[in-house]
């Protein structure tokens, strides 16, 4: 095994590789990352273990996601089909998946929270592709926001109850947690947000606004392990506060995101590339797994998303496209299993099942939506004709 030195040299070389070969190849960095980990790891090369030290970066860099989703989602006002979509897309890969959890004894909250996960980050590019009438783009996106938003709180609660926490204590807890994220919506009421501008144009102010932003992510993170819920769920709250704070798209916003996809958050999913044991899924018990979760994590989101779809006027292959886009999972589902191999609650041949299963989806599921929008298109044009 390399040092430490080298170790981490190696790895931000692989985060600069990457990154370069996300934009020759139009694949998503993040694949890349948790592939190069894969490589480095004991699944092919083992140059690179998975020490303490490299533990603390990934935590970091977990928190720092959270706090960037956060940060990006905001406080937004949702109309009623985004919701509906929203919960389509939640609850009914979460039952199969609680469901397939029972018949694999996997904690099914966790496995089902894991499975109705989506991926903002990759659904956005996508849309961002794509000449598609802007109802249809609005609907996905802030279906898609809700859904991370939900699975957040989700996961959150499907660890606690996973470790054995009582329900009083963390009946308790939630209401207090849930007390906190009415901070945002204070601070969106009362305009904050201009006054912060003004302070923060002069140059030293910026700087301070930066540190504030790092205590902020911390303070909250220890505060909700202190509450029972894991630290994610406290960076999350971070990156909302933060969102009514300062202005859209502006200086700071930019400097926080390349903090984080700079470094932190990289050696993040390099970490979770170098954790996944590759070789165990050679075993037909755990390919078969793997087709039980495509199965049940991709045929959840299309019957939940176009049942509602078709509730709501929707064409099939536009409700097609939505649950495609929907089915593809990265950030929050590699985080949740992260933590659950952890705590436990995951072995190394279930957790790595799930990140090549959120691989999967990643590299299939948007090619797929595309065919499907350009049929929805076509289904559009045909109408107009008639």
């Amino acid at each position: 095994m390399l040092s430490q030195i080298y170790a981490l040299a190696l790895m931000l070389s692989a985060v600069f590789i990457t990154y370069i070969a996300s934009r020759r190849f139009n694949l998503p960095v993040i694949v890349l990352e948790v592939l190069a980990g894969i490589i480095l790891g004991k699944s092919v090369l083992n140059i690179v273990s998975y020490d303490m030290w490299l533990d603390f970066l990934a935590d970091f860099g977990l928190m720092y996601l959270m706090f960037l989703a956060g940060l990006e989602m905001g406080v937004k006002e949702f109309r009623k089909g985004s919701v509906l979509l929203a919960l389509g897309s939640l609850i009914t890969p979460f039952l199969l998946g609680a469901l397939l959890g029972l018949l694999l004894d996997v904690p099914p909250l966790l496995l089902g929270t894991l499975l109705s996960t989506t991926s903002i980050g990759v659904v956005l590019p996508v849309l961002k592709d794509l000449n598609h009438d802007n109802d249809f783009k609005r609907l996905t996106l802030e279906s898609a926001f809700l859904v991370d938003t939900f699975s957040m709180f989700l996961l959150t609660l499907s660890l606690e109850v996973s470790r054995g926490t009582t329900l009083t204590l963390l009946a308790f807890s939630l209401v207090f947690a849930l007390t906190l994220f009415i901070l945002p919506v204070t601070l969106r009421s009362l305009n904050v947000s201009e006054k912060m501008q003004r302070w923060s144009s002069e140059k030293e102010h910026f700087d301070y606004e930066v540190r504030l932003c790092f205590a902020l992510i911390v303070f909250l993170a220890v505060v909700f392990e202190i509450l029972g819920f894991h630290m994610v769920l406290g960076s999350f709250l971070a990156g909302l506060i933060v969102s009514e704070l300062t202005v859209k798209g502006g200086a700071l916003e930019g400097r926080l995101s390349d903090f984080g996809y700079g470094f932190f958050i990289p050696l993040f999913f390099i970490a979770v590339g170098l954790t996944v044991n590759v070789r165990a899924l050679i075993r037909p018990e755990w390919l078969s797994m793997l087709l039980l979760l495509l199965a049940m994590g991709v045929g959840g989101k299309l019957l939940g998303v176009v049942v509602i779809g078709k509730i709501l006027g929707l064409s099939t292959n536009t409700g097609l496209a939505m649950g495609i886009l929907h089915s593809a999972r990265l950030s929050l589902i590699l985080a949740g299993a992260k933590i659950g191999l952890e705590l436990g609650l995951l072995t190394e041949e279930v957790y790595s099942t799930t990140v090549v299963f959120a691989i999967t989806t990643v590299l299939l599921c948007p090619a797929i939506a595309r065919k499907f929008m350009r049929k929805a298109e076509d289904d559009v044009k045909r109408s107009v004709k008639v």
